[in-house]
């Protein structure tokens, strides 16, 4: 190849490649983004998963993570993820947590809850939890802050359309 062939070749791919460079950081700023989302697996072709954006909720001992979206003058919440942490907060504490959502409690029900609210749908009552985890990196304690973290749960094998299912996502979660 002649020094010249080899100059031109680069010199039209340099502009390209920092096209292509500028295309995927845009694309990552879009998919990081305070608002919106969509959560995943397998529960994800049977349940319109995408959210506009998450809350957090500590209230009665409950940790909640409420993936809504509104609809003419209410909210959808898409998701509900929720866990009895009551027996895990001491007094004062504001860090993280990582909570085991299939964990049996004492009486027989299981540490972690997964709901559904959504207006003209029918009610919907998810399986029992096979596994489960809900991470958050801080309490929620105050309006407007911004909680951090992630949760998976696959639900028990059974005969339940979401039977041996999984659902699981990442979040920036404002507490309203």
């Amino acid at each position: 190849m002649s020094p010249g062939i080899h100059a031109t070749s680069i010199s039209s791919v340099r502009p390209l490649r920092g096209l292509a460079l500028a295309a995927v950081l845009v694309a990552g700023l879009c998919a990081c983004g305070d608002e919106g989302g969509r959560l995943e697996g397998s529960v994800s072709p049977l349940l319109d998963l995408r959210y506009t954006r998450a809350e957090a909720v500590l209230a009665e001992g409950e940790l909640s993570i409420n993936f809504v979206k509104p609809q003419g003058p209410g909210v959808n919440t898409l998701l509900k993820v929720s866990a009895r942490v009551g027996d895990m907060i001491p007094e004062g504490y504001t860090g993280g947590l990582d909570i085991n959502l299939a964990e049996v409690l004492e009486g027989g029900a299981q540490r972690g809850a997964i709901g559904r609210i959504v207006l003209d749908e029918p009610a919907r009552v998810f399986p029992p939890l096979e596994r489960g985890s809900l991470v958050v990196q801080r309490i929620p304690t105050a309006q407007g802050q911004r909680i951090s973290g992630e949760f998976h749960v696959t639900f028990v094998n059974g005969t339940d359309i979401y039977s041996g299912r999984t659902i699981f996502g990442s979040f920036e979660a404002t507490v309203p």
